[in-house]
């Protein structure tokens, strides 16, 4: 009880920092970028994605990975450089980047070497900014709930931890990037450094029976203009819930009105045709058009740079 105590006081203290700026607006105005990238604008989308970064300073530590992708491919590695180290002060190692093609192309021996010696400090700024103790907590919470996803105590894990998510949210104070920082395998071995998201929080929502339902739309809307939950975060859990993926649907007798029509074509739920709404209900929330996302695969082929992470 005291720890859920000190962790919800924690949530508190770091959702201040947010309440003023609509990082809603910043991800409408990041897939402008987007669309640049795909299409192999990358001068200005460069500048644009500076000049956002720079005023929003957003907790999303891939932001600042793809920004500094962009950089080198404009030849500009003094920025893509200091957009690694920033990227490190977000929570992102460096084997990360060893998998992304366009860094081992571009970076030499000396710049791996300045940015080996560059990390432990840069990390150690990460973790002063984020709650360790929350952190480590809602890892162990994913690991349990990985662990036990075929014993009958499942259903009361994932419940357990649904509500510490509630419990935060309902003061303001969702758990996200800006909080509890970034996944760590560290701390949860059944998780995805790489990914650079939230799956520690996430993969509850997705699981949980009726998810939207409990926290209200409302909330979650307000979280992801805080700053603290990524769009796509939001659409791929609704379409869990649209769906009713999570195999505690079929033991749930909880009855709900139907969730507000939103059509995102994301995995898992049925695929509308209707491709104007999906656009229109996509850019609502701060997420590129389809088209846009399909045309990622190729670039990310071409220039061998990474754009999709765990937010899918």
């Amino acid at each position: 009880m005291i720890r859920n105590l000190l962790i919800c006081l924690t949530f508190l203290c770091f959702q201040n920092k947010f309440s003023e700026t609509d990082f809603l607006i910043y991800h409408q105005e990041f897939n402008k970028v987007e669309e640049l990238i795909v299409n192999e604008d990358f001068i200005k989308a460069e500048k644009q994605l500076n000049e956002l970064l720079n005023n929003y300073k957003p907790a999303f530590a891939k932001d600042y990975i793809i920004a500094s992708q962009i950089s080198l491919i404009n030849n500009n590695k003094s920025k893509a450089l200091d957009w690694i180290q920033e990227a490190f002060k977000h929570g992102v190692k460096i084997k990360c980047l060893k998998e992304i093609p366009i860094f081992n192309e571009k970076l030499n021996d000396f710049n791996w070497q300045k940015l080996e010696t560059l990390f432990p400090d840069l990390y150690m700024e990460y973790q002063s900014k984020i709650s360790i103790g929350a952190s480590k907590a809602f890892h162990r919470n994913f690991q349990k709930e990985q662990d036990n996803k075929r014993s009958k105590k499942y259903k009361r894990i994932v419940y357990s931890n649904f509500y510490k998510i509630k419990e935060g949210l309902d003061k303001n104070a969702y758990p996200g990037e800006n909080i509890i920082g970034i996944d760590n395998s560290d701390d949860a071995s059944k998780i995805n450094d790489c990914d650079l998201d939230n799956a520690k929080v996430t993969v509850t929502l997705l699981h949980y029976d009726y998810p939207i339902s409990d926290l209200t739309e409302e909330k979650l809307v307000a979280a992801i203009k805080s700053g603290a939950m990524h769009p796509r975060e939001f659409a791929i859990i609704y379409a869990f819930q649209k769906g009713k993926v999570s195999i505690l649907y079929r033991v749930s007798g909880k009855t709900w009105t139907k969730l507000n029509d939103y059509q995102f074509n994301f995995s898992f739920g049925k695929q509308s045709t209707d491709f104007k709404k999906v656009n229109t209900d996509r850019a609502k929330f701060g997420i590129c058009s389809i088209q846009t996302d399909k045309m990622k695969s190729e670039i990310e082929k071409k220039y061998g740079i990474r754009l999709k992470f765990g937010y899918k």
